[in-house]
């Protein structure tokens, strides 16, 4: 027997599934940390296996010999090494090495059937400190390999999961994971991209936890001809419950650190690319099409807002800055708003 837990984020509908004799008490502990998000179990939910251990030892798993070829072919596809390393192509070979490699020794990988999941093309890996995610995109299916830990290290570790497999499998549909946070101002939603340091939390914190979406990992969807964000469970700043609502797109901003606030515009273009190779987790892992499809998604985001620099300084008030008032640069609030109302 499978203990079970059903949970569904932004359409993205997981049925993670635990092995071994405390899998009830696992599915248990993954319920309370998503409990906005249970949901009841379907035949659109994607399986995600999850495995406690590997049967050998993490030195020889990653060690020298046969096994080399796993921590060189897991370390490559985590991008510590240069992305041009990471194309579909060379992932291929990288994974028929691997394959050679294994060969007889399916259970060092802790399930033989990891085996055939590594040979497909449309297939990801993610490789984390404490857990491998598998990801089948043809199925779709994904797998999990705790690789050390007690009970509540094993909780952490497919928590992270769980939000890796989101970001994974979100643009099947019609999805993905951004580096924003992200809030409702007036009924719309608010996207600000930064990376690490640019002032994500800063802005999370001014808003309020009535207001907040994430403070990072914020979640994007098309429905229909919209495009959607929501509330998202992969935040640190304590923001608002889900409600099951999807709140409308309205602005998008790259935040700047300044001595004042104000705006700029950004060209399109430039928008695109900064998103595409900064602002989208996990995209490296995606497959030919889900990469292409994302792109596209990005493009048409792009065509249809405006998008602008906000120069920010700690004593920012969002609220204030977006809403009624003004504030010393008021000829650039008056240009910015004229041009962010029509969408």
């Amino acid at each position: 027997m499978m203990g079970s837990t059903n949970i569904d984020i932004g359409g993205v509908k997981l049925e993670i599934k635990f092995t071994g004799k405390e899998s009830d008490r696992y599915a248990g502990a993954i319920g309370k940390i998503f409990p906005d998000y249970l949901s009841a179990e379907g035949n659109m939910n994607i399986p995600l296996v999850v495995r406690e251990r590997p049967d050998v030892p993490l030195d020889k798993l990653f060690g020298g010999g046969e096994a080399g070829a796993l921590r060189d072919y897991f370390l490559k596809i985590e991008g510590r090494f240069p992305f041009t390393e990471v194309s579909p192509g060379w992932r291929r070979r990288r994974t028929k090495t691997l394959l050679r490699s294994s060969r007889g020794n399916g259970a060092a990988l802790g399930s033989p059937s990891l085996i055939p999941l590594l040979s497909r093309d449309r297939m990801a890996v993610f490789y984390h400190n404490s857990f491998l995610l598998f990801a089948d995109y043809e199925k779709p299916k994904g797998e999990v390999l705790i690789l050390e830990g007690d009970f509540s290290d094993t909780v952490s570790s497919v928590s992270l999961a769980v939000q890796a497999a989101v970001g994974l499998f979100a643009p099947l549909y019609n999805g993905m994971m951004l580096h924003a946070c992200s809030a409702e101002i007036d009924g719309g939603g608010y996207i600000f991209f930064g990376g690490s340091g640019a002032g994500k939390s800063t802005i999370a914190d001014l808003m309020g936890r009535k207001r907040l979406l994430a403070d990072d990992g914020s979640l994007c969807f098309r429905r229909g001809k919209d495009y959607c964000t929501m509330p998202s469970p992969f935040t640190q700043v304590p923001s608002r419950e889900n409600r099951g609502e999807l709140i409308q797109a309205k602005r998008f901003f790259f935040l700047i650190k300044d001595k004042d606030n104000f705006v700029e515009e950004v060209k399109p273009g430039e928008a695109i690319l900064r998103i595409m190779h900064n602002h989208i987790h996990f995209f490296r892992y995606f497959p030919g099409k889900e990469a292409k499809e994302t792109f596209i998604s990005v493009k048409e985001i792009v065509e249809r807002f405006p998008f602008y620099n906000l120069h920010f300084t700690r004593y920012i008030n969002p609220l204030t800055f977006f809403g009624e008032g003004g504030y010393k640069r008021g000829d650039r609030r008056k240009e910015f708003m004229s041009m962010s109302d029509d969408h």
